[in-house]
């Protein structure tokens, strides 16, 4: 029976007795029979039934608590893409250094009054910019009366990131003095002031690129580039350039390529203003069939004085014996410039009242390159090479009759047949041996007897070696020959051949210090890379690098 039922029925019991009572108590005579009431509930028990688990697949509960780690990171040798002043001759012209350090200052001294100063900072960077800095010093002064050089520049650069793309920007300003020593100083007679020589230039450069592939799978790199060039009689070059290239990845196999390149060069002494100027369209494909990439580049290009030429880039590059062998052949051409910047950094004992014109340079050439083992590689390229208005430099008599500064001559085809071999054996950083070899064999001239102050011959060997820890040291040796300068008679004039060795150590005291030498020309040659300017003769320089 269910509960209420049976509370019913109690209720009425109680109710029953409670009359029976009051009725007893009218009637006391009456005797009333007990009676017994059991209420007894049934419960039967339920379980609730089970849920039936949920089989779909579900990710784990995400931990949002970072854990804390400790790094040792060991340190580490970096390159960038500043490069120290070359301590070496002036005459063998720029040497490139790999920076073992990010932020360093490196400072020396020496022989022939020499002041060393090198110092570069990287580590200015987050993650949505980088920046880096490099200042340059060397100035001496050789045993010849007036001979004295310096040269002086600040680099810097920068990218900031955002939306797929690098922004950036790059600053260079450069001071390099020097004077004209190179004539009899026993029949003539001039100030310091009346033959001092300075080039002063800034040059900046604004690009963009995108970093991150597009759905177009093109690439590009915007370039706008500004400079000015100053030397200290009055010559002012202003130049202005623009570069649009455009590459777009077809597929695995096949790369295109598009651009626009343009440079506006004006030149103003005090005789004339020359303008020196280019437009060029860039159009080419690369193709990447199995071993072999294949290279086909065409630029029209309008230049000055209204000519114009195709410019052909034609490469092929294959893979042969398993790898072990690569073979190369080609036509490359170019137009050069011949700006006062770019003459001048070449031979800086030049005139500004030369002729400007332009260069158009041909290269056909087919060579190999391979390797030995793991450590020992060599090559050789043979080459035939064409030069239209090629520039050379001649002493000029007639602005002065002491002939210490050069004016430029072109001529007008100069052809040549030439052989570039290297060969190079490297154990990491244990031991390195390199060498080259650069033979050119001038078959035909227009307007010239020779080829003037242009080396026929010219060999570079090099050791780098780190024979007990924390010490390097490198040996280079340099010699050209088959030079010729031209006399006040027009006759030539052979130059003596030209050999300079070089060496250098440093050595690490601690891993934030260490010191260095430099010895260049050991065996003080007074050769002339320039006819009448001979070189400082031995020079060493000593100091300290100090990372911080």
């Amino acid at each position: 029976m269910r509960p209420n039922y049976y509370l019913s029925i109690m209720i009425a019991l109680l109710a029953s007795a409670v009359v029976h009572t009051a009725t007893a108590q009218e009637r006391t005579d009456t005797l009333i029979k007990g009676q017994t009431i059991e209420i007894i509930q049934n419960y039967k028990p339920e379980i609730a039934p089970t849920k039936k688990p949920d089989l779909s697949p579900t990710l784990p509960k995400i931990d949002t608590s970072r854990p804390t780690f400790s790094y040792v990171i060991p340190q580490q040798t970096l390159s960038y893409t500043y490069h120290s002043v070359p301590i070496r001759p002036l005459a063998l012209g720029r040497q490139e250094y790999v920076q073992p350090f990010q932020n360093y200052l490196k400072f020396g001294l020496g022989n022939r009054s020499s002041i060393y100063v090198d110092a570069g900072v990287g580590k200015i960077k987050s993650d949505i910019y980088e920046a880096s800095a490099h200042f340059s010093h060397l100035s001496q002064k050789g045993p010849i009366q007036h001979q004295y050089s310096s040269r002086t520049a600040l680099d810097a650069q920068g990218k900031y990131f955002s939306n797929g793309h690098a922004f950036g920007a790059g600053l260079s300003i450069f001071r390099n003095g020097h004077s004209f020593y190179g004539y009899d100083h026993d029949m003539y007679e001039y100030t310091k002031q009346a033959i001092r020589q300075t080039f002063t230039g800034a040059n900046v450069e604004v690009h963009a690129e995108n970093i991150n592939p597009n759905k177009y799978r093109v690439s590009y790199r915007p370039m706008v580039s500004f400079g000015m060039y100053n030397d200290q009689f009055s010559a002012k070059e202003k130049s202005f350039g623009l570069d649009l290239p455009f590459v777009m990845q077809i597929d695995s196999s096949i790369q295109a390529h598009l651009g626009i390149k343009s440079r506006v060069t004006q030149l103003v002494n005090d005789s004339f203003s020359s303008g020196n100027n280019y437009f060029q369209v860039n159009a080419g494909v690369d193709f990447k069939l199995g071993k072999t990439d294949l290279a086909l580049h065409l630029s029209p290009t309008a230049a000055k004085s209204n000519q114009f030429y195709l410019l052909p880039q034609i490469g092929v590059r294959s893979l042969l014996m398993e790898d072990h062998l690569v073979l190369l052949a080609g036509w490359k051409a170019e137009l050069i410039q011949n700006t006062f910047q770019q003459l001048s950094s070449k031979n800086p004992f030049m005139n500004n009242l030369y002729p400007v014109r332009q260069t158009k340079a041909d290269q056909i050439y087919g060579g190999f390159e391979t390797h030995v083992g793991n450590h020992f590689a060599f090559g050789a390229t043979l080459s035939w090479r064409q030069w239209k208005n090629m520039a050379l430099f001649v002493n000029d008599y007639g602005i002065s009759e002491d002939g210490k500064q050069f004016s430029v001559k072109y001529d007008d085809k100069v052809q040549s047949l030439g052989l570039d071999a290297f060969a190079q054996y490297q154990i990491g950083e244990t031991f390195g041996l390199h060498a080259r070899g650069i033979w050119n064999n001038y078959m035909s001239k227009t307007t010239v007897e020779k080829v003037w102050h242009e080396p026929m011959l010219q060999l570079n060997l090099g050791l780098n070696t780190k024979p007990i820890k924390g010490l390097r040291i490198n040996v280079e040796a340099d010699f050209l020959d088959g030079m010729f300068a031209q006399l006040p008679d027009g006759s030539a004039k052979k130059l003596p051949a030209i050999f300079d060795l070089s060496a250098g150590a440093e050595y690490q005291l601690i891993p934030r210090l260490s010191i260095f030498t430099q010895l260049n020309n050991m065996f003080s040659q007074q050769y002339q890379r320039w006819y009448q300017y001979p070189v400082y003769g031995f020079n060493i320089i000593g100091g300290i690098r100090f990372k911080f």
